[in-house]
């Protein structure tokens, strides 16, 4: 005799988690540039700015992956909008980064620091498994 039983399992999702370390470890190059040309070199604020506006079109890809697992129900919806929210926060750091304004510093460098985090935090959710979902065991009962 058999029985169904509902169990849980996480679903990792390595392409997202990889595109989210990448952005990852872009914010950590946008931070060590911007202390290269404030402290040594000026003319590295060029490459700051190129990494700085490839960032916010490189979230877009993790983006259109995590709401596609969604449709798969492989990932909860919370967790693709966790990125969307991620992106949306790429997209204000370079606004931000190509204001003039000094007061836009004191927004720009913290929120490179929420984003570096954000960004690490969700690619090991990614690598590790996320959400629960149900899944169908057959079961012996003796």
């Amino acid at each position: 005799m058999t029985t169904t039983t509902m169990t849980t399992t996480r679903s990792r999702t390595p392409v997202l988690g990889a595109f989210l370390a990448v952005l990852a470890a872009g914010v950590l190059t946008q931070a060590a540039l911007a202390g290269l040309f404030l402290s040594v070199s000026p003319s590295v604020q060029f490459v700051h700015m190129l990494v700085g506006s490839a960032l916010p079109w490189i979230a877009i890809a993790p983006t259109v992956i995590a709401w596609v697992r969604v449709g798969q129900r492989a990932i909860p919806a919370s967790f693709a909008v966790l990125v969307t929210l991620l992106t949306i926060g790429f997209w204000v750091q370079d606004a931000l980064g190509h204001m003039g304004f000094p007061v836009t510093v004191a927004v720009h460098v913290p929120l490179g620091v929420v984003l570096f985090g954000a960004s690490t935090a969700l690619a090991i959710a990614a690598f590790r498994g996320v959400g629960r979902r149900p899944v169908e065991r057959d079961a012996e009962v003796r």
